[in-house]
């Protein structure tokens, strides 16, 4: 299981939100590159990038501001965030992006969507976030008649290999994760499961591993870290136990 930092941007700071809530937004830092620098100098091995602004418009908006980011780290990045048009992901991946991260056009477009992950096949990751057992979408301002389970296993069908999960009910409440509705999700798939949302602690990394699923692939983390809960280094050297 790998510990993987979130850099959420807003205006071209580092945010985080609580519970995806637009008016509920914190500043930590003003530079998200040098934010991106810390991260790898502290041990960090893959980096989760989300342009916030993208998300609630539809469109990438910070484009800029993510290139220079992943030209400023060693460690591969993952982006995500107004994804929606197979120009925007392939011009991402060309600047250097491990993975594209999308969310709404997997839900909205099925077709299109496909088209997408027969084009960029293992580099797309599907964003599975949910509140009270349905899909959200649309940076988290629409609520959709599909419940996770049934989402997770239609983007399996279409070939997808890797979902990254949030109850958005746990996100930036720093009240641990959903680990019941992880463990349904971890036994329902065969797909690469990314958790986020609500980690808190040390204890709920020691908590993820115990779940013991090798499908388990990692686990994103934001707010305990840029609120000083959580040391990267030592959650690291926890989640390379075996």
């Amino acid at each position: 299981m790998i510990i993987i930092p979130a850099i959420d941007i807003i205006g071209g700071k580092v945010v985080r939100l609580e519970k995806g809530d637009f008016g509920k937004e914190k500043v930590y830092a003003l530079d998200p590159v040098e934010t991106a620098r810390v991260w790898e100098s502290k041990g960090a091995e893959f980096l989760h990038i989300v342009d916030l602004d993208g998300a609630k418009e539809g469109k990438i908006k910070n484009a800029k501001l993510v290139v220079k980011i992943i030209e400023a780290v060693k460690i591969p990045c993952e982006i995500g965030g107004g994804l929606r048009d197979i120009s925007d992901i392939e011009y991402f991946l060309k600047k250097g992006a491990a993975r594209a991260v999308v969310g709404t056009k997997a839900f909205e477009d099925t077709e299109y969507f496909e088209k997408i992950v027969h084009k960029f096949n293992k580099r797309i990751v599907v964003s599975v976030d949910f509140s009270d057992n349905k899909v959200v979408k649309k940076g988290w301002q629409e609520k959709i008649d599909l419940k996770p389970l049934d989402a997770i296993r239609s983007m399996e069908k279409i070939g997808v290999a890797r979902i990254v999960v949030t109850d958005i009910k746990t996100d930036g409440m720093l009240k641990g994760p959903n680990l019941k509705r992880l463990r349904e999700i971890l036994g329902a798939t065969k797909i690469l499961i990314i958790a986020s949302g609500g980690i808190s602690s040390l204890e709920d990394i020691k908590e993820l591993k115990e779940i013991k699923n090798n499908r388990l692939e990692g686990v994103i983390i934001g707010k305990a870290l840029y609120e000083g809960r959580m040391d990267l280094r030592k959650a690291i050297e926890i989640a390379r136990q075996r």
